[in-house]
């Protein structure tokens, strides 16, 4: 995977950040997963996920159709476990069958408010990873976008 950070000066060091920030968002996004995906977790993937979108969308980040294609994969493959957790959520959304007692009826109730209902919520975690994944590939189409544009002017300059 390469990303092409020949940029120099101050930009150079912000390009320096935000490559080092690509693998960023994965890590923080599998820590989200593996942590319980707490709000601190879910937060450190949105916001490395609004810096490579940020940088890739000023120029500062440039990334080979290579690179590209590798992270893209890793990201199709995000999409298939979203997916699963997707399923998975639904059926925690529905009550379970405890029992006619009122215990029974407020346990279930319980466990059903945590598949849905709120920002805690089994739905709503799993629709912010969604939402980071998806910064990440608007980040990466422009990233590719930036190098191409990059290799097409270098070519017209050596015309």
């Amino acid at each position: 995977m390469a990303f092409d950070t020949s940029t120099s000066g101050t930009a150079g060091a912000a390009v320096g950040a935000v490559v080092g920030a690509a693998p960023g968002w994965l890590t923080a996004a599998a820590d989200a997963v593996s942590a319980g995906i707490s709000d601190q977790a879910i937060t450190q993937a949105k916001q490395a996920a609004e810096g490579l979108k940020n940088a890739a969308a000023s120029g500062q980040v440039r990334i080979t159709p290579e690179g590209f294609d590798i992270l893209i994969n890793a990201l199709n493959q995000c999409d298939r476990h979203i997916a699963q957790l997707t399923d998975n959520v639904g059926r925690v959304a529905q009550a379970p069958e405890l029992g006619s007692s009122a215990y029974a009826k407020t346990v279930a109730a319980h466990v059903q408010k945590g598949g849905t209902g709120g920002g805690q919520s089994a739905d709503a975690v799993v629709e912010q990873l969604r939402t980071v994944f998806d910064e990440v590939r608007q980040a990466l189409n422009k990233a590719k976008q930036a190098y191409e544009d990059n290799e097409h002017a270098t070519v017209r300059k050596l015309k």
